[in-house]
């Protein structure tokens, strides 16, 4: 097996996934559904493995971006719910209806072509739809104020079942939550308006995972967990008020460890040069594995040395990463006393916490945790 692989805590993902629950529970009372975000090959950690794990700990469905992702898990057999989070091409809605997925509806021609996609269809079924409402991040969904219209139209579709309606905060991670209540007191009133016009709108959902952890009135019908289910918080603006731990450890090993004197200088551009005779090992993994090429001469990484590194030993030095990241190797500062070898264990992040972990790479890339994790290249084996 090549060198560089993601390891995938599942320990940790089961952790993490009691942990939300169990604070929901203490603010509501009593528990509330989960629809765990799996887009993006499960943030890099793999859809597949996260969705069952997910189903065991009783989430109720997954989330998706695409078609693709959606048929992806259907291929492997999963026949939970899976919710698109994403609005797609209507020419994709044939595929929607015959893959059973979920899809959020933020305008009447979408709605249509879906009406008509599931008449045509060989599934024999009502594609239940979740309405989506911007009440405030500007991406997908319709006004408000068209929201009840729009919950008609839907209604008046023999093969459309109006299952949900939700809506997304932008901000419920910082500490001026001020807008999100401005948000929540929109939606209540379009899903008033919907009511209003004997529609039954379904379940309703807008709890992301800064909502999750940080906004107790956003705690509705169901919850929409995403980065938290994978060890990090959304912001650091959050109060860290339960333990989450991260579920995925990017690992691999030293292949070429040489010395070199005061004054050479390591890779593309001669960005450093040492200070003093010391050892450079060279390690295969790069920005082509999903390493940013940001973190050159900035992260750390955690280097397991000597007989005991090899069996996993807690023994273990953290080094920094000197030169410009490659796309297929970087190399690292081992000092000039170590003993370090080829065959030797680096962990570029991790739950270990002694080492970086993606927050801490994250920061250092000027980016966020979920960029560090789902940037992880499927050239990468997961074990």
């Amino acid at each position: 097996m090549r060198a560089t692989r993601a390891i995938i805590h599942l320990d940790n993902l089961r952790h993490n996934l009691r942990a939300l629950d169990g604070s929901i529970r203490s603010v509501r009372g009593a528990p509330v559904p989960f629809f765990v975000a799996v887009k993006a090959d499960g943030y890099g950690h793999g859809a597949n493995r996260v969705a069952s794990v997910a189903f065991e700990e009783g989430a109720e469905g997954v989330g998706v971006a695409t078609v693709e992702e959606g048929a992806q898990l259907r291929d492997v057999g999963f026949s939970g719910r899976i919710l698109l989070y994403s609005i797609v091409l209507a020419e994709e809605a044939a595929a929607i209806a015959e893959l059973n997925l979920e899809p959020f509806v933020a305008d009447e021609k979408y709605v249509r072509a879906l009406a008509e996609a599931a008449e045509r269809s060989s599934a024999g079924r009502a594609i239940s739809v979740h309405l989506k409402i911007d009440t405030g991040m500007g991406r997908i969904g319709c006004k408000p104020e068209d929201a009840a219209d729009l919950a008609v139209t839907i209604s008046e579709q023999q093969t459309l079942r109006l299952a949900g309606v939700c809506t997304h905060f932008p901000t419920a991670d910082s500490d001026d939550q001020s807008f999100t209540y401005e948000q929540l007191e929109r939606f209540r009133h379009a899903v008033g308006g919907i009511r209003s016009r004997g529609v039954d709108p379904g379940r309703l959902h807008a709890a992301n995972s800064g909502a999750c952890l940080g906004v107790d009135a956003a705690l509705l019908d169901v919850a929409r967990p995403g980065i938290s289910v994978y060890g990090y918080y959304p912001s650091h603006e959050q109060k860290r008020q339960i333990e989450l731990r991260p579920v995925m450890e990017l690992e691999s090993r030293v292949v070429f460890v040489k010395s070199i004197e005061p004054g050479e200088s390591v890779s593309y551009g001669r960005t450093w040069t040492a200070g003093r005779r010391t050892r450079i090992a060279t390690v295969p993994v790069g920005y082509a594995d999903g390493y940013n090429r940001l973190l050159s001469n900035r992260a750390e990484v955690l280097l397991f040395t000597g007989d005991e590194a090899r069996n996993d030993s807690r023994a273990a030095t953290r080094v920094p990463v000197v030169g410009r990241v490659c796309m297929d190797q970087l190399m690292i500062d081992c000092g000039p006393e170590s003993t370090v070898r080829v065959g030797d264990r680096v962990v570029l992040f991790g739950p270990d916490p002694r080492g970086p972990d993606a927050e801490e790479l994250a920061e250092l890339a000027g980016t966020i945790p979920y960029e560090v994790v789902s940037q992880v290249n499927y050239r990468v084996p997961r074990i």
